[in-house]
């Protein structure tokens, strides 16, 4: 679920018909440039359409997916900074 979730969200980040629609306002430009918030949405979807649930075997109605939601969306955000801390191209051109 986690990879899958990331690749929803670099192409939905990416992919020219969607930055159209981050442009439309200043609250989709946002949603879209974070991967925390837009991760949060990709995987409260995720979790909901795939049952996964971070509290069994105790199920809370909504609350278990908000709480999946945001872990998995914490954890791949953390992991996307390090990667590009690790690997990332740093441009030392800028001012």
């Amino acid at each position: 679920m986690l990879v899958l979730g990331r690749l929803i969200i670099w192409t939905a980040q990416t992919s020219g018909p969607m930055k159209r629609v981050w442009g439309l306002n200043t609250f989709l430009t946002e949603l879209g440039d974070c991967d925390f918030c837009l991760g949060f949405w990709v995987y409260l979807a995720l979790a909901a359409i795939m049952k996964v649930n971070l509290l069994e075997p105790d199920y809370i109605p909504y609350g278990s997916e908000i709480v999946t939601a945001v872990a998995a969306s914490f954890c791949v955000h953390l992991a996307r900074i390090g990667w590009t801390m690790q690997y990332g191209v740093i441009d030392l051109t800028e001012d």
